[in-house]
């Protein structure tokens, strides 16, 4: 296993980061590979990918929508939040903090948190890891004073200052903000520039500090490459897992479901195989999205070794939080219908479920149709009103003969016309008498005399 073993990341040949292995062996941040190699006889070590940290980046800010409409990204690694609109509906900042801190713990990510009044205040505050004293419960004049405070401990090394500018500053005995904001105005621009003038403006909110904002995209997409190939269906769960919990957040923050996915398993060096997972209804949570792709998955041929794993959106639908009982549902109560008819399509194949719809015709083996299997469609049937006379659910593709002696007549008759406008049914351009009758084997059935006074059967009752 790699968690057992010394493994560092590398950029331009020196180790970006380390595993506690790698740093119990002696490796340190800055180590150039070759030195670690050597000092380390079973390191393995990665190129650093800042393609993918900046994908990554991107989905973290995606996923933090669901606290505020106003998410931009700060290269090389930071997120910034406007979050004064939210503070009321997450119980403030603290509440606030703590949801955020969870979320990307679950997302497998530690952060940093600063709060400022500024963008530039709070990256500082959160480089910094620098905690501001705010009040209990702040008011609307306790934030600002608070978080100006704090950023004046801050050393020079934290902020957005490149780093001549820092050792400038060195030279001169100044290492922190606070010493920074007593010098006059005027002096520093000229020693300086304007440049440094703009972001201490813009640090201490006398100059507007505009963002672009993140868009989410319209669809999810993430991958997952392997350090070291799978080959079996079980070890393939914990990847899988993560990508349908990183999903559920992405669905969070845009308040959709998802009603049709797509998984791709890719192998090294031939074509990949797909699989495609369909719910009755959307679905927003990891666990119901999970557990019904490895169902599918237990009938799907795989490669035999998988290299990359993708998940992708294929169809969504805006999500509407059921109303749930005061009490909750006992688990013991069973699995609702949707859960039932995914379980069976996942098991049995997507043909092997079916609704019905109603079509607008009066000849009852016109008046419905097969459909996808959806409660919508339930919904719609049940609240039909009822005819002159209860009818099949479903009827026989071909209505069966019977003898009349073997029925007895219940209720009825219903006439019903069948088709005699239609050149196709000039043949049968007459009418058709039904009746609710139990058959001599003891089942209630749905029949019809014909006008040569031929009796059929045309449907059961349940």
């Amino acid at each position: 296993m790699l968690d057992d073993r010394p493994v560092t990341l590398v950029e331009d040949n020196r180790v970006v980061a380390c595993n506690d292995a790698a740093f119990d062996d002696g490796i340190t941040i800055g180590t150039s590979l070759a030195t670690a190699h050597s000092i380390s006889a079973g390191l393995v070590h990665f190129g650093r990918d800042v393609a993918a940290e900046r994908e990554r980046l991107r989905f973290l800010a995606e996923a933090a929508y669901r606290f505020s409409a106003s998410v931009s990204i700060q290269e090389p690694s930071s997120i910034l939040i406007e979050v004064d609109g939210s503070l009321k509906l997450f119980g403030g900042l603290y509440g606030l903090k703590r949801a955020l801190i969870g979320l990307l713990g679950e997302l497998g990510h530690r952060a940093d948190i600063g709060i400022g009044h500024t963008p530039l205040a709070a990256l500082a505050l959160a480089r910094a890891r620098e905690n501001c004293d705010l009040p209990r419960s702040p008011g609307p004049g306790d934030v600002k004073p608070a978080v100006f405070e704090s950023l004046r401990r801050i050393a020079l090394q934290h902020t957005e200052l490149d780093a001549v500018a820092v050792e400038r500053f060195a030279n001169m005995g100044i290492d922190t903000l606070g010493q920074v904001f007593r010098l006059p105005t005027a002096e520093l621009g000229r020693r300086f520039g304007p440049k440094l003038l703009d972001y201490l403006e813009r640090l201490s909110g006398q100059r507007p500090d505009p963002r672009i904002l993140v868009t989410p995209f319209e669809r999810f997409t993430a991958e997952l490459n392997f350090l070291q190939t799978i080959s079996s269906k079980e070890a393939l769960s914990f990847p899988m897992q993560r990508l349908a919990r990183d999903l559920n957040h992405w669905l969070i923050g845009r308040q959709l479901g998802v009603t049709r996915l797509g998984w791709r398993f890719a192998p090294f060096n031939s074509p990949a195989t797909t699989m495609e997972v369909e719910f009755a209804q959307p679905q927003q949570g990891s666990q119901a999205l999970l557990s019904i792709s490895r169902l599918k998955l237990e009938t799907l041929e795989l490669p035999d070794e998988v290299l990359s794993l993708q998940l992708a959106t294929i169809r969504l639908a805006p999500w509407h939080d059921e109303s749930r009982p005061l009490f909750g549902r006992s688990e013991r109560a069973g699995h609702s219908p949707a859960e039932l008819i995914d379980q069976f399509k996942a098991r049995l194949g997507d043909g092997v479920c079916s609704g019905i719809r109603v079509q607008d015709d009066h000849r009852p083996e016109l008046a419905w149709s097969a459909s996808e299997p959806t409660l919508g469609t339930a919904a719609r049937l049940d609240r039909r009103p009822p005819g002159p006379i209860r009818r099949p659910l479903a009827l026989l593709r071909t209505p069966k003969p019977t003898r009349r002696r073997q029925l007895t007549l219940l209720r009825g008759p219903e006439r019903i016309d069948v088709g005699w406008w239609t050149a196709a049914d000039v043949h049968d351009a007459a009418h058709r008498d039904y009746f609710v009758a139990r058959h001599a084997n003891g089942s209630q059935c749905w029949v019809f005399v014909d006008r040569d006074g031929a009796w059929f059967i045309h449907g059961y009752f349940a």
